[in-house]
């Protein structure tokens, strides 16, 4: 009896063998195109498989990761992440552009990996460059969590209608790599187009709707520079960006770019697009998916989409010069007040593995971040957008690039939509970036 009334008093008393201590860690991540849903299901996928590990070893804790997916739009998620930062309820892990190492490690907001970085093999499969990426005053402030190329896409229909052959057609990327099609022989192209009523008017050459890193891309490719390693500051190319904000000007007014473009409304330009109406559009490989799976779905998929669009590098400027595109690597960034900072970088190693890092670029048309991924992937569109990486830039790491970019756009926005001229529009630019970033831009 005695013995009996023992067992039931510990039983009480004592915690089950199998207890577990749960660590909640917060993870808030955004496509926002709702193809890249994996930035934040591989983490819970890759918690499952930590706490496997952590039960083999008897460490007495699992992991659960909670947070979310933002399909919205950056500005209002960068708004909460950054509340979010400064109270004491934010996350553990923020997925977010590689470039905002600068600004969130100068607010103080994030911890470098560096020493993090050795203690796991899984980290030392990640494309060096892109490590590179992740780089701020000497230090690694993020994990690499998918990278993409920005190609100039062409409408093969409307060409053929124009005239082109299939020979011509297929002959365009490599053209616009080796500098033979300028950004003159597109304007030329699409203004064709619109004279012989091929297209509509405004539906020569499409770019993005609202504010984003694609237009320090286009800067570059009329001849800009936008950082000096010398001297760690930002650069404004004056000719550059005229050369820029003329050739915009000038589709406006020759019917080939819509005066609206920056209208702030996707659908104005997804639906265009995937309707075979536009003859030339600046994009990202990821739209490829979002293309294929929400607009074109009805229409045969990726198989409509390789018969009717083609793609290469952004051309040059000038004849003989340097194609571009830009890869703008998002990034798991660990908060600098997480409790659990070794746990939240653990998970991020357990979510750095080829068979998440493969599911991910599938999924959304983004490029693997791991070498073993870049070699053994079987995807026909990856496989054959890869090669733009060789035409690839990054936006420099700058506290104040957000600043610089806002008053190109500003720019660029008055120009397009003829409340000034070209040379104007050059002058309120470099007159706003003399005032919000002063000595750190250098105007040449």
């Amino acid at each position: 009896m005695v013995l009996l009334w023992v067992a039931a008093l510990l039983a009480v008393l004592l915690p089950p063998a199998q207890a577990q201590r749960v660590v909640v860690l917060k993870a808030w991540t955004i496509g926002p195109d709702n193809p890249s849903v994996t930035r934040y299901n591989n983490l819970v996928g890759a918690a499952e498989r930590l706490n496997a590990d952590l039960r083999r070893e008897g460490a007495g804790l699992q992991v659960k990761v909670e947070g979310f997916f933002d399909t919205t739009n950056w500005d209002s998620y960068l708004r909460r992440v950054l509340l979010g930062f400064q109270s004491n309820e934010g996350p553990d892990i923020v997925q977010a552009n590689g470039s905002l190492n600068a600004t969130w490690a100068e607010g103080g907001f994030i911890i470098p990996l560096d020493g993090y970085i050795p203690q796991y093999k899984q980290f030392a499969d990640v494309v060096p460059s892109l490590w590179d990426a992740m780089k701020y005053k000497g230090k690694i402030w993020a994990v690499p969590q998918d990278t993409e190329a920005r190609p100039l896409y062409f409408n093969k229909v409307l060409l053929k209608q124009l005239g082109w052959t299939d020979a011509q057609i297929a002959a365009l990327p490599d053209r616009m790599a080796k500098g033979d099609f300028t950004w003159d022989d597109v304007m030329a192209t699409a203004r064709e187009a619109v004279q012989k009523r091929v297209i509509e008017a405004g539906k020569g050459y499409y770019h993005r709707p609202v504010n984003g890193p694609d237009f320090i891309q286009w800067y570059r490719s009329f001849g800009g520079r936008i950082f000096d390693d010398a001297t760690g500051k930002l650069v404004i190319n004056k000719a550059a960006l005229l050369r820029y904000y003329t050739w915009l000007r000038t589709g406006v007014d020759a019917g080939v770019i819509e005066k609206d473009r920056l209208n702030n409304d996707w659908n104005r330009f997804m639906q265009p697009v995937t309707d075979g109406k536009v003859l030339f559009f600046s994009g990202g490989t990821w739209q490829w998916a979002e293309w294929a799976q929400q607009w074109v779905n009805n229409k045969g998929g990726e198989e409509w989409l390789f018969a009717n669009f083609g793609y290469g590098p952004h051309p040059t400027y000038v004849k003989g010069g340097k194609a571009i595109t830009m890869s703008n690597p998002q990034a798991y960034f660990v908060s600098a007040k997480s409790a659990n900072k070794d746990l939240a970088v653990r998970l991020l190693a357990y979510t750095t593995t080829p068979e998440f890092d493969a599911k991910h670029a599938v999924g959304s048309a983004h490029l693997p971040v791991l070498k073993t991924t870049a070699r053994t992937i079987n995807n026909k569109f990856l496989k054959e957008v890869s090669y733009l990486l060789n035409y690839t830039t990054f936006a420099p790491a700058h506290p104040d690039l957000s600043k610089w970019q806002d008053a190109v756009y500003r720019g660029l926005s008055a120009v397009e939509s003829g409340q000034v001229a070209p040379q104007q529009g050059v002058d309120l630019v470099v007159s706003e970036m003399q005032r919000t970033i002063r000595d750190q831009v250098i105007v040449e």
